[in-house]
């Protein structure tokens, strides 16, 4: 019950911060935190689920003169950073200066309710932001997309998300387990919501050609939704990378209606040439589909309540958000010598600055958003346990 009511106070601080969005952004500027984060003695520490952001940091602190030798940058997946950041702080041991981390409903119940983490931006970063500061700072979108492999599924043919449901698909779709991946188990807890489901009922109609029944366990159609594509087959995989190689495979012995819902890197990356249906392309993906075609989930940049050094990461987070940053300068070079390249190329990583250009042939974020369910991380924390404990349910 303590555990609920402090959730609770945490989700009413949230709400309260986002109401008053921006009035508290801080006045100090770069080059006063950047000052200021030098004379603190140079020491930097970040941990994050990306590795560009890793990189970044070794040529932020090549760039501006910091001592490389005090600077640290661990790539480290939420749960296990979720659990030593929680430790480190509430131990007062010292640790990360700056996180960047994906799963918003642990992130708002483990890491902001407990007070380990805070929400931080200037005046600089709120005008190349704006709303995405709130309620927690967005520094990089990722999108997660259906595709499928283009040999036995033909284009056009997947065009409704209910599709996952329909038996001439079972045991056909992939996708990470969201038991195992945050940023999943979100997605599928955004679809309960009260917009998404009644935008779900809608669909099913137009699919099934008749008025969705719903399960006495099922409060929505979310939650319909969520059973009936379990139940239909939904294989959960390892890695977004594997998923998209094993359904692309070209070598496969018998043709099938393979999907899958992955981030659109891992698809650029698995692209192949068919050898079924020479020079096309054994994977595709899904742009319009009623009525989302997956799903678009924030990377948060958060300050830790024992920051060594927090003037030197909040310089390093407003710097992030310049195309330097994001793309480098084509000189800056990183611990290892290599220049630095941010997210030059990269397809399905979009900045929080919407100014940032995007990688030629993708989509600039506002038009993912206008497709894809986006995650609330208050709302998902808030409705995470129920859904989970629902899934367990109907396995």
């Amino acid at each position: 019950m303590k555990k609920i009511l402090a959730l609770a106070l945490a989700c009413v601080m949230l709400l309260a911060l986002a109401a008053c969005a921006f009035a508290d952004a801080d006045t100090a500027t770069f080059e006063e935190l950047l000052e200021a984060g030098k004379a603190n003695g140079n020491k930097l520490t970040l941990y994050s689920t990306h590795s560009v952001s890793v990189a970044a940091i070794d040529a932020f602190a090549n760039k501006y003169g910091i001592d490389i030798e005090l600077v640290e940058g661990t790539q480290i997946g939420d749960n296990n950073q979720i659990t030593q950041v929680a430790t480190e702080v509430s131990s007062g041991v010292s640790g990360a200066d700056i996180i960047f981390i994906q799963d918003g409903a642990r992130t708002v119940s483990e890491l902001v309710e407990e007070g380990y983490v805070y929400n931080w931006y200037n005046q600089e970063i709120l005008d190349k932001v704006g709303d995405d500061c709130e309620p927690l700072l967005v520094w990089d979108y990722c999108n997660k997309v259906f595709i499928y492999n283009a040999d036995y599924v033909e284009d056009g043919e997947i065009t409704n998300i209910w599709y996952c449901t329909d038996p001439q698909y079972a045991a056909t779709l992939q996708m990470k387990d969201p038991e195992k991946e945050g940023v999943n188990m979100n997605f599928l807890v955004m679809l309960t919501s009260e917009e998404n489901s009644a935008a779900l009922e809608e669909a099913y109609k137009a699919y099934y050609g008749k008025d969705i029944e719903l399960d006495a366990d099922c409060p929505n159609a979310g939650y319909q939704f969520i059973k009936m594509m379990y139940q239909n087959g939904m294989l959960c995989g390892d890695s977004d990378g594997n998923i998209a190689k094993a359904i692309g495979n070209p070598e496969q012995e018998a043709p099938t209606k393979w999907s899958a819902l992955i981030t659109l890197n891992k698809y650029v990356k698995n692209l192949k040439d068919s050898t079924v249906k020479p020079g096309s392309q054994t994977l595709n993906y899904v742009k319009e589909m009623q009525p989302v075609a997956g799903f678009i989930y924030p990377i948060y940049g958060l300050i830790t309540a024992n920051a060594d050094n927090p003037e030197l990461a909040k310089a390093f987070l407003v710097w992030l958000f310049t195309e330097d940053g994001w793309f480098g300068d084509g000189e800056t070079t990183q611990r290892d010598g290599s220049v630095y390249v941010g997210m030059t190329g990269r397809f399905g990583d979009y900045s929080g600055n919407q100014a940032i250009p995007v990688a030629e042939g993708d989509s600039p974020v506002a038009e993912w958003k206008q497709v894809l369910i986006q995650e609330d991380p208050i709302f998902a924390a808030e409705n995470r346990a129920d859904v989970e404990d629902f899934i367990k349910m109907i396995k």
